[in-house]
């Protein structure tokens, strides 16, 4: 018995670890939201959010390798799935450019091929953690993966077309629409700059097979390091003007206060900005909330992602942040794809809050809390 130690304590703390044995690891990402609702196990590969349009999330156990398999990455859609005859789908470059085109598949697949690495996050990934909650998909922390995407870079397609120098806007729009007339299209917009990026590609290609159809299929936009919004599915058409579209998707959705706001206040449009580059974050995925292990050593695993600007460093906390040691990163990363890291812990009996926290090349360290937003969004609020 310790000093100054109740006997009925000493008795409790006896049973519970001959019965046990066993350390008891909380293992919520940064965050540390310890609900057990938030639990994966045996849900399998996807958990699902919304049946129509189709949301999907990946489980935690996910987390732990660094390409993403295809029956484990998370969907998500803003209207139905479209129906899409490849033989007479095409893609239609127009606006400012000299010469319009209107390509099909095989011309896509007959032009110079890239291959990028690269994390497709959406920009509401953690909005069911909010509080007070807030509207949309309540993605817990799945709504992410990391894919070898093989297509056609874009910048290319814009010299085919001969972009007019005065173009600053690309305005993007899928195939897919709603079954409500009322509902707006998807339409999106990345600034010239991104579109000429070498990296910036039309996908047609997803971890080496062809790009699924909840993935995009035909062609999808990739746009490496920024969130999935720009990321247009079904690409059915690229058109360039020298200003920003219109409409609920560009001008309301995926917006983000200019400063920090107070916890459930609303904020008007003209202080609100377009979302564009992911922030750098980490997860474990090796260990769930709730977790009941053996005593001895133990793989706390992981993935971490930073956007444009990579990942510097991972540290890892057993103690609920009290300390964090350096976990070793894998040497075979992509800039903008996940870097796996790893720590090795000799787990005691007790209860652990174990958790991660990355640092970009920049030296932007991964927040604990995100700032509060109207919309949800794990973003920085400088």
């Amino acid at each position: 018995m310790r000093p100054f130690e109740h006997p009925s304590q000493a008795r409790r703390a006896f049973l519970e670890s001959m019965l046990s044995a066993s350390a008891f690891v909380l293992a919520p990402t940064l965050a540390r939201a310890s609900n057990p609702s938030e639990s994966s196990r045996d849900e399998g590969p996807l958990r699902r959010l919304t049946q129509r349009p189709a949301n999907y999330e990946s489980v935690r156990s996910t987390f732990t390798t660094r390409i993403t398999p295809l029956d484990r990455f998370y969907i998500r859609c803003h209207h139905d799935v479209p129906s899409i005859d490849v033989r007479n789908w095409k893609l239609n470059i127009a606006g400012m450019v000299n010469t319009p085109l209107s390509l099909s598949l095989d011309d896509l697949a007959k032009m110079k091929q890239v291959s990028v690495e690269a994390v497709l996050q959406c920009a509401g990934n953690g909005r069911a953690l909010f509080r007070p909650r807030v509207p949309g998909v309540q993605w817990q922390r799945g709504a992410m993966g990391n894919a070898v995407w093989k297509g056609v870079p874009l910048r290319d397609l814009l010299l085919l077309a001969g972009h007019d120098l005065r173009a600053t806007s690309l305005h993007l729009l899928g195939a897919d629409t709603s079954p409500l007339p009322s509902t707006p299209r998807f339409v999106r917009a990345i600034p010239i700059g991104k579109a000429l990026h070498p990296d910036t590609i039309v996908a047609i290609e997803m971890n080496g097979e062809r790009l699924p159809l909840q993935h995009g299929a035909p062609a999808r936009l990739v746009v490496p390091g920024w969130v999935a919004d720009d990321w247009v599915k079904w690409l059915s058409s690229i058109t360039l003007r020298d200003a920003e579209p219109d409409g609920f998707f560009y001008q309301t959705a995926y917006r983000f206060p200019l400063a920090p706001v107070e916890k459930g206040a609303a904020v008007s449009a003209d202080q609100m900005k377009p979302m564009s580059q992911l922030n750098v974050k980490s997860i474990i995925g090796s260990h769930e909330t709730g977790d009941v292990l053996r005593p001895g050593k133990q793989q706390i695993i992981g993935v971490a992602f930073a956007g444009e600007s990579g990942v510097r460093s991972v540290d890892v906390t057993v103690d609920g942040g009290r300390t964090w040691n350096p976990a070793t990163l894998s040497s075979d990363r992509a800039p903008y794809g996940f870097a796996r890291f790893q720590f090795e812990w000799n787990a005691t009996l007790g209860r652990f809050r174990i958790a991660s926290r990355a640092t970009d090349k920049n030296g932007v360290v991964q927040p604990e809390q995100p700032a509060w937003n109207p919309s949800g969004y794990l973003v920085p609020i400088q």
